[in-house]
């Protein structure tokens, strides 16, 4: 189960063939970058998002933290705070 939302982020517009790689991420493109947003259940699932970007040969800009579980129960959400 899910229990931590990230943001990441990598140079220029996302292709359809690119979007597919993402399938369990929201995909925004604006300002010639694109931003993946999506839940990941532990480390190891966000280590393996940056590289698949890394691998397609994208420039990552920024991994974001958005939100995370309290208490363990991932129903409950904190935002971080945005800069």
């Amino acid at each position: 189960m899910a229990h931590v939302v990230y943001e990441l982020s990598f140079k220029g517009s996302a292709s359809e063939s690119v979007q597919a790689m993402f399938p369990d991420f929201e995909v925004v493109t604006a300002h010639g970058s694109t931003t993946l947003r999506g839940a990941l259940a532990d480390q190891a699932a966000l280590h393996g998002a940056i590289a698949r970007i890394r691998d397609l040969g994208l420039e990552l800009l920024d991994v974001q933290l958005v939100a995370q579980a309290n208490h363990g129960d991932a129903t409950e959400w904190s935002l971080e705070a945005e800069e």
